[in-house]
């Protein structure tokens, strides 16, 4: 019976999908946001670059949906998703303050046994920015994301596969003893996934939206059913070139 719920849901979902106008959100990857320019990197923007990027949304009118709204955006609307991959403390030195200034959300996606070290967010810092309404909080792995794997090994090895989903439910756990309750939105390490995998996560974890690393937008609501592709913000970029990306893609 269970069973039976589970497909009606999903068909229903589905097929809404199909008949739904096209939304076409450009959804961004940041990973590091940091005023020490010692740490400048292809991953590592400064402050300034990360203010210039919200002004510059702003002035142009686009409006930044947490990934869970993607589902009832509205395709009239210049949406766009801003996410941070890994849970660095600087999310919260430097990307926090800059949301509440400019009543910005996004979402971060944090790896379950970092939490509480060095230079990732600490506890209570989660359930600040859990609280403020502004940012999505969502499962980016336990320790997976330092293994070694590759797509071919997650698809054929069924040993690692059940790892993977059992390591998601360690780092929802820990979230949801932080928190007070689980995630819904999912990153893959390294944008490796599996359909099988994917499946497995929203069917039966619950998952409404996954990400992965592959390069693009998200063009239409069927899109969301299965991982989303990106747009890196890089060290030296700006807004306007990201723009222009989302546009050629467009």
């Amino acid at each position: 019976m269970k069973k039976l719920v589970i497909a009606a849901v999903m068909l229903l979902v589905f097929g809404t999908c199909a008949y739904a106008a096209d939304p076409d959100i450009g959804v961004i990857c940041y990973h590091s946001v940091s005023d020490n320019p010692l740490k400048l990197s292809t991953f590592c923007i400064s402050d300034d670059e990360f203010k210039s990027d919200i002004e510059y949304l702003k002035d142009k009118g686009y409006n930044c949906i947490m990934p869970k709204e993607m589902w009832n955006s509205d395709p009239g609307v210049r949406n766009i998703v801003l996410t941070f991959d890994d849970g660095y403390e600087d999310f919260y030195e430097v990307v926090f303050p800059i949301l509440k200034e400019y009543n910005v959300k996004a979402a971060v996606y944090i790896i379950g046994s970092e939490i509480d070290k060095t230079g990732y967010l600490k506890s209570w810092q989660l359930k600040e920015i859990d609280q403020s309404g502004l940012v999505e909080i969502g499962n980016h792995t336990n320790i997976m994301h330092s293994y070694d794997y590759s797509e071919s090994e997650l698809a054929s090895n069924s040993t690692l596969r059940e790892e993977f989903i059992e390591d998601v439910k360690e780092c929802n756990s820990k979230l949801y003893g932080i928190l007070g309750h689980g995630t819904e939105s999912f990153s893959y390490p390294g944008g490796k996934y599996t359909s099988k995998i994917d499946s497995i996560l929203r069917v039966n974890l619950g998952y409404t939206t996954t990400f992965t690393t592959d390069y693009g937008i998200v063009r239409t609501k069927s899109d969301i059913t299965r991982p989303m592709k990106r747009l890196y913000r890089i060290h030296g970029d700006n807004m306007g070139i990201i723009e222009q990306r989302i546009e050629k893609f467009r």
